[in-house]
């Protein structure tokens, strides 16, 4: 009888010891972590920081709570801060674009080089390869922790001046662009390219400060009604802009690992939802641009190739400092591609 008491007491002090500890895990998670992203939550991007946010707490029992700050507010509007934010472990979670990772991590310019992506299809195949798990090796050299991607779509190109069919179009436009490889696209086609964050962007639109801009159809150009300050736009999918879902890497390695199960599920279900509403309405997109005023002209095979033979330099000098095998296996995973 003693035995059995004896036994009752160890297995009530151990199960004790197991409650306090799970009890002591939930306690170490934060009330709240900061997501950040460039853009209104009314967009194609927003609202898949929002879905991951809403997937991560019913996906962990409501132990993880997420809090999307939308338009860069974390950072003062500076969208290209935010990666290092991240990084340092200030803001815990981010979904964003590529483009503005690029200037802290040179390989993330592989979805900038000039024409490199033929069609979704082509970006399909080279996300879902080997190649892109290079990229997430690379994010944890930066104490970050790649989850998932999303997708702001092919860049396009708008302006008030006229349509653009061949690279002489471009030449002496002033181009609001972000990064250095867009510097050097523009420059190659005859265009003069201003850096500009993305808040001033409208009001210089406005005003004539620019002529023009490139960016997404579905994902910026209609959401923020590009078209009531742009005549033309011209789709000639020049570069792709993806998207990056990422936490500190400090943040992450404070989960359990049935949290983390948790949240890598929630990013793999919410970016594949981004990824389809952001494709939603491409055509639909073009008529509803047209409607609204604007010149739409979708480029031929032919006349697409004068730009890739204008950027061909540019392609290659960026190959180089993105690393070769990076872009090797890029384009061996779109092999075939149309």
């Amino acid at each position: 009888m003693r035995k059995v008491i004896l036994v009752g007491a160890v297995m009530l002090t151990l199960l004790t010891l197991v409650t306090s500890g799970a009890a002591l895990g939930a306690a170490k998670l934060k009330a709240e972590y900061k997501l950040t992203t460039n853009v209104a939550n009314e967009t194609a991007w927003g609202r898949g920081a929002v879905k991951f946010a809403e997937l991560a707490k019913e996906y962990t029992g409501g132990a993880v709570n997420i809090k999307v700050y939308p338009n860069a507010v974390l950072v003062g509007g500076d969208q290209m801060r935010q990666a290092e934010m991240v990084q340092s472990g200030a803001i815990d979670f981010m979904l964003n674009s590529t483009i503005n990772i690029s200037p802290m991590i040179g390989e993330f310019n592989v979805f900038a080089l000039p024409f490199l992506f033929p069609s979704y299809e082509a970006v399909d195949a080279a996300v879902n390869s080997p190649a892109s798990e290079k990229l997430f090796k690379v994010l944890e050299k930066y104490n970050m922790v790649g989850l998932g991607w999303g997708e702001n779509g092919f860049r396009e190109l708008t302006n008030n001046v006229r349509p653009i069919t061949t690279p002489d179009d471009l030449k002496g436009l002033k181009i609001r662009v972000t990064v250095p490889i867009y510097v050097d696209i523009m420059r190659a086609l005859g265009a003069n390219p201003i850096a500009m964050n993305w808040g001033e962007v409208f009001t210089s639109l406005q005003q004539r400060v620019i002529d023009g801009q490139e960016n997404p159809v579905v994902g910026i150009i209609i959401p923020t009604k590009i078209y009531e300050v742009q005549k033309y736009l011209t789709n000639w999918h020049y570069s792709y802009d993806a998207l990056v879902l990422a936490v500190n890497k400090n943040v992450w390695e404070s989960f359990p690992a049935d949290i983390q199960q948790q949240l890598r599920r929630a990013a793999t279900d919410a970016m594949k939802w981004q990824v389809d509403i952001s494709r939603q309405g491409l055509k639909e997109g073009n008529d509803f641009l047209s409607s609204k005023g604007m010149v739409v002209t979708d480029l031929t095979p032919q006349q697409l190739a004068a730009f890739r033979e204008k950027t061909k330099s540019v392609y290659d000098k960026w190959a180089e400092k993105v690393g070769p095998d990076i872009v090797k296996a890029f384009e061996d995973a779109m092999a075939g591609v149309k």
